[in-house]
């Protein structure tokens, strides 16, 4: 609401009760009746809208106790009416909280209230990717405690340091033994999680931008052309029927500011998920797509229910980034054949 859109023609057709359709992109209209004339210039914010300083567009809360009651109304609480009971694990995005009678209340996307004691608060990772210079020459150690030796330009030496898992480190050789240099050593091979140098997909033009997904690695790289732009750690789906990521080339089909999501309709897990106002949501295989995930920090190991799960800023930077843009003040975009979604590669 209140996104301001230029208006190119106006076009009579069916499907508009009441008014005629306006033509506010190349393949974009809107009914009449559903807007009014503004004399601004065409515009909106950035969606999802996020705080300056802040990792997420929204405040998030995970439900602590399976079967935790939530209410129509504060005031419920006390006369034990309740509307809904959540699942351990169900995400919740805040968009009130409320002291009524000693007790402290949130209310959810989908308007329903829970006592706040039940719940537990997301933060969001701090993990970014990094960008690059056009080689593919950065890696992320993958256990902690990872040993860096001395480097002699012939053999390995004494121990320089133990270095931390997911610590980002700039690859400049790769040596005999299973030993890479880097800039302060050597380490064992074994020890990184390494993008893989891979070659586009047919069809691509010269300077198409492209994302590459290694499930082996749990690396991402996004690439212009053969040129590599962009690497980050990703997570994604758990090995395992239902759960795997998709192998093959897609392209994104649906790109969404935000989107709830879940697995309520399947009755073979054990436990089911929902979670409310996912941000940053690009999908390229059916229901499995790109999206931030706010409820781990465990990027570069399998987590997912079989999206690639990035970190927030992550998540953000690709959202800009792809095909096709979002113009400010929507929410959601489908492409087109005259501006088809990125292509999306997951190889394992």
């Amino acid at each position: 609401m209140g996104t301001r859109l230029p208006v190119h023609a106006r076009v009579h057709g069916e499907g508009c009760p009441g008014g005629d359709w306006y033509r506010v992109g190349d393949d974009a209209f809107v009914c009449s009746s559903l807007v009014r004339p503004s004399a601004e210039t065409p515009g909106g914010e950035e969606v999802p809208v996020v705080a300056p300083g802040s990792l997420l567009p929204r405040a998030y809360a995970f439900v602590g106790v399976d079967g935790t009651w939530a209410y129509a109304r504060p005031s419920d609480y006390f006369l034990d009416d309740w509307t809904e009971s959540l699942g351990r694990g169900f995400g919740i995005a805040i968009t009130e909280v409320q002291r009524y009678e000693g007790v402290t209340f949130v209310r959810s996307l989908g308007g329903l209230w829970v006592p706040d004691d039940q719940l537990r608060r997301a933060r969001g990772s701090d993990f970014e990717g990094v960008e690059l210079q056009g080689a593919l020459d950065v890696a992320w150690v993958a256990r902690e405690g990872a040993i860096v030796r001395a480097w002699d330009g012939r053999r390995a030496g004494r121990e320089v340091r133990r270095a931390g898992r997911r610590e980002r480190v700039h690859v400049i050789e790769e040596l005999a033994r299973g030993l890479v240099r880097i800039d302060d050593g050597v380490i064992a091979a074994r020890d990184l999680q390494r993008p893989r140098a891979t070659t586009p997909p047919d069809g691509l033009g010269e300077a198409e931008r492209w994302i590459d997904v290694d499930v082996t690695t749990q690396t991402l790289v996004l690439y212009e052309g053969a040129r590599p732009l962009f690497a980050t750690l990703v997570s994604t789906g758990r090995p395992g029927p239902g759960s795997d990521t998709p192998t093959g080339v897609f392209r994104v089909w649906v790109k969404l500011a935000e989107d709830t999501m879940d697995d309520l309709e399947r009755t073979d897990q054990e436990s089911n998920y929902a979670i409310e106002a996912v941000p940053w949501v690009q999908y390229f295989a059916e229901g499995v797509g790109l999206h931030a995930a706010f409820w781990h920090d465990d990027f570069g190991r399998r987590r997912s229910h079989g999206c690639v799960n990035l970190a927030p800023r992550d998540a953000r930077r690709l959202f800009a980034i792809t095909e096709p843009a979002l113009p400010p003040g929507w929410d959601a975009i489908l492409p087109t054949s005259a501006r088809p979604g990125t292509l999306v590669r997951v190889r394992d």
